[in-house]
């Protein structure tokens, strides 16, 4: 039996989760460029946290915009999507007429959830371990985690377990206490991660990357408020 449960999850105040609310939607015009992507939007209420927007374009008139907040989930007020999304549709894409084709909503835990092993069940996704912890990035983890359990699905309680690399898990706490102590400057501290070369980007966050991208990465950091979650 495989499973992908986040089930009872434990949380305290010191755990982040990264929440999110989106609408895919549909204009009665050409509204978005189909060919680019708005990643990370911070033109919007913070709070105490850290919130941005992305737009996906699927077509000319059709896109799916995100809500997306990095915090301990404590305001409430943070989780009211639906008229953030409005409000930024309307003011900020300065789209006045569309219709909403869906609506999703959900959380990611930045933190390891503990799970409960059970004789014959393999934890996947969240649960398994598979989410990078600074971004939430997941999926393709899922995917490199499956394909192994397919392979030796045979001598499974055999094999080693399949983890994401102990550096990346090191990393990623530094910059989750950077984020959870720093919130007013992560639109700059994500901003200067991506100005690094894109494939050495996407290299680190999908835990392909060797040390010299590594350090290429870490490099587009500010130094000090780092250096001060090392000591």
């Amino acid at each position: 039996l495989i499973f992908n449960s986040l089930f009872d999850i434990k949380s305290n105040r010191d755990n982040l989760w990264q929440h999110f609310g989106g609408v895919e939607i549909e204009t009665d015009k050409k509204s978005f460029d189909s060919e680019i992507m708005n990643l990370m939007d911070f033109d919007c209420d913070q709070k105490s946290s850290v919130h941005f927007f992305y737009t996906l374009p699927y077509a000319g008139n059709k896109a799916l915009v995100e809500s997306t907040w990095l915090s301990n989930m404590v305001d409430e007020k943070e989780q009211n999507y639906e008229e953030q999304l409005k409000n930024y549709i309307e003011n900020n894409l300065n789209i006045k007429n569309y219709k909403i084709l869906y609506k999703e909503a959900g959380k990611i835990p930045l933190f390891y959830p503990k799970i409960i092993k059970k004789e014959n069940e393999i934890a996947i996704g969240t649960a398994g371990g598979m989410t990078r912890l600074s971004t939430g990035y997941t999926f393709l983890n899922i995917q490199d985690h499956s394909k192994y359990i397919c392979k030796n699905f045979e001598s499974i309680d055999k094999m080693k377990n399949y983890k994401i690399k102990k550096k990346y898990k090191y990393l990623d706490n530094i910059f989750l206490r950077v984020l959870y102590k720093n919130p007013k400057k992560m639109p700059e501290i994500f901003y200067n991660m991506f100005t690094a070369n894109h494939r050495k980007v996407i290299n680190f966050l999908s835990n392909k990357s060797n040390i010299i991208e590594d350090i290429n990465v870490i490099l587009k950091m500010p130094k000090m408020i780092f250096i001060k979650e090392l000591i």
